[in-house]
């Protein structure tokens, strides 16, 4: 049944009462004959004006609210979301507040968002749900991939990025070929970037390809160079399962960060401009890019906070 149809039936009920009330001439007798009390009698009786319509329920929602945005409000949240399209709520919201002193809740702009027309109905689908796993202290993990570019000048480079697990402090180069031997090579500069930060690394995980291991060849029997590399340091080498890219979600989420903030936003016509542009693009990444999952801090910034922690307890 449509509730349109209920909202004429209510409209009708209202309708017989004042013609039984008329018809009666007797207001409180026609109140009890309909269970309704006087107070609702005469307020229906002040608003009907011969048509059905006039006695139909009218929408409840307040025509204006004590808190609600102001136009510059909404002029200033339209401005910032237009200019950063890619941006979820959160990460909108946390701009807002931190350079623009937005005092709003985070509800309120999801609504302001919504008014805009920033987002749309969407047939929600099940998402499978996947443990997150945290370590407890840098360089207890450190994820390890390989990223392909867009093609310049028909060229594909290779972006190696390493990624530690708790700080999300990232090194990352990008290369021309995707070989064992580079990734090796990779795997040196970033033990130093590491180590400059006064990480040490503990363990490195990478799936099963074969830049860094020969696991999915069971005939080849010499050790791969990457493998190599990590034994001489002392580290442990750890594989995800097949089919478990979920396990390496901390690089793979950064690499759509690239996508969403480096990739699709700039255009170069070498590889050489874009290699200098994408070292200043990392280093941005690490020092003043906020992530929310830090509580809106920069890797820097959070592995500075767990090393200031360390000096506290050790005194």
């Amino acid at each position: 049944m449509q509730p349109n149809y209920i909202l004429r039936q209510h409209a009708h009920a209202r309708l017989r009462l004042l013609l039984d009330a008329k018809h009666l001439q007797n207001v409180s007798q026609a109140c009890r004959l309909h269970g309704v009390s006087r107070a609702s009698f005469y307020k229906w009786k002040a608003r009907y004006d011969g048509s059905v319509e006039s006695l139909m329920d009218r929408p409840r929602r307040p025509r204006s609210h004590p808190r609600q945005l102001s136009t510059q409000e909404h002029a200033l949240v339209e401005g910032v979301a237009r200019k950063h399209k890619r941006w979820g709520l959160h990460r909108l919201y946390w701009f807002l507040r931190t350079y623009h002193a937005f005092t709003r809740s985070i509800g309120a702009l999801y609504k302001a968002l919504k008014r805009l027309g920033f987002y749309a109905l969407k047939k929600r689908r099940r998402r499978r749900k996947y443990k997150r796993y945290e370590q407890p202290w840098p360089g207890a993990n450190v994820q390890i991939d390989v990223k392909y570019p867009p093609k310049i000048q028909g060229l594909q480079d290779y972006q190696y990025t390493a990624i530690d697990e708790y700080s999300r402090l990232r090194y990352a180069q990008i290369y021309g070929e995707i070989t064992p031997r580079q990734a090796a090579r990779f795997l040196g500069d970033a033990l130093d970037f590491f180590h400059r930060h006064r990480i040490r690394v503990e363990q490195v995980q990478t799936d099963h390809g074969t830049e860094f291991t020969y696991a999915m060849f069971p005939h080849v029997k010499k050790e791969h160079p990457f493998e190599r590399a990590l034994r001489h340091e002392g580290i442990r080498h750890k594989l995800t399962p097949v089919g478990k890219p979920h396990l390496q979600g901390k690089v793979e989420r950064s690499h759509r960060i690239d996508d969403d903030e480096f990739y699709r936003v700039y255009r170069f016509s070498t590889p050489e401009k874009r290699l200098r542009s994408f070292r200043l693009y990392m280093h941005h990444y690490n020092h003043r890019r906020a992530h929310g999952s830090l509580n809106w801090r920069s890797p820097i910034q959070h592995l500075k906070a767990w090393h200031q922690s360390q000096c506290v307890s050790d005194v």
